[in-house]
Order: C-alpha cells, then structure tokens, then sequence
C-alpha cells in the first residue's frame, strides 16, 4: 500500500447518484438542503453536480442529518439501515478500544496501514479525523464499518462496503 493518497479519487459516480437520490427522498429543494444538513451550498453543488466528495467532517453532517451511514451515503451499500448510537463516541477513544481489544500498539497498526507511522499519535494529539481513505484502511483492518470507527453506531455488524 502506498503510504500518500496522492493517487485517491474523490469524485465517484455513486456517491454523486446517492447524495441526489437522498435529496429528492427528502422532498428537498437543492437550495434547502445545504442548510438543512449545515455544509455549504458549494459542497452539495459539487456533490450533485460532479460527485465530489466533501471533506469527511462534512460528510459526517450529511449523514447524521439524514440519518444514513456513510456506506450507504458514498454509494458503496444499498443497505440504508442504520442504527444511531445512543451514546455517540469519538474517533479517537474508539480507535483506542479497538486497539486496547486487540492488544496491539498503535505503531505495529501503523506499519500494516497506508498512511505515516505516526498519522495516529497526530490524530490524536491533534484531534483531526484521518482521511477517507485512511478511515477506511482502518474500518478493513479491524473489520468493523467505518461509522462503528467514528462512534456514530455501535453495531460491528453493519455492511461496510
């Protein structure tokens, strides 16, 4: 695995045909739905209109909006059941159960991921949220759905792709 995302396509076809089949489910107007999901109006014009995909913090409030995981939001599952958890957690103190379950350190999680030996120690120092792509590297590594790895469910059994 490459160790930069340099390569990582965030324009997808899927993602672009999903975020507008949600908008007309949801009976929205394409100028409404931006402030109802709290992201820019440039962030949805780009999703609906080229299949750009936002930043993961903006996809994050898109899904809790509209109460989708962000498999079913990217296109990558038609399964949109999703189970909100009752008591959301973090990134980063999910990522530390996982690791703490498996009994492992985060530097040998490191250097089996895609991303710099110390991406995890940055994370959560800084408390940034790794890319799509490095999220989900870590959702495959520790087979859960990349939404269990946000806090956002607390189902591990969630189709992730």
């Amino acid at each position: 695995m490459a160790k930069n995302p340099e390569n990582s396509n965030n324009v997808s076809e899927k993602f672009q045909y999903r975020i507008k089949q949600i908008i007309d489910e949801q009976e929205f107007d394409k100028k409404d739905f931006p402030k109802f999901v709290d992201v820019s109006p440039a962030v949805i014009i780009r999703a609906t209109k080229y299949g750009i995909i936002p930043s993961l913090k903006s996809l994050i409030k898109i899904a809790d909006k509209v109460n989708v995981s962000l498999s079913y939001l990217l296109g990558e599952t038609d399964n949109n059941e999703f189970y909100k958890s009752e008591h959301p957690t973090s990134f980063h103190i999910r990522l530390e159960e996982l690791t703490i379950e498996r009994g492992e350190k985060y530097s040998t999680i490191s250097n089996k991921m895609p991303f710099a030996y110390n991406s995890i120690y940055e994370w959560k120092r800084t408390g940034c949220l790794p890319s799509l792509e490095y999220l989900n590297a870590l959702a495959d590594y520790f087979k859960v759905p990349i939404d269990y790895l946000l806090g956002r469910t607390d189902d591990r059994t969630m189709i992730n792709k």
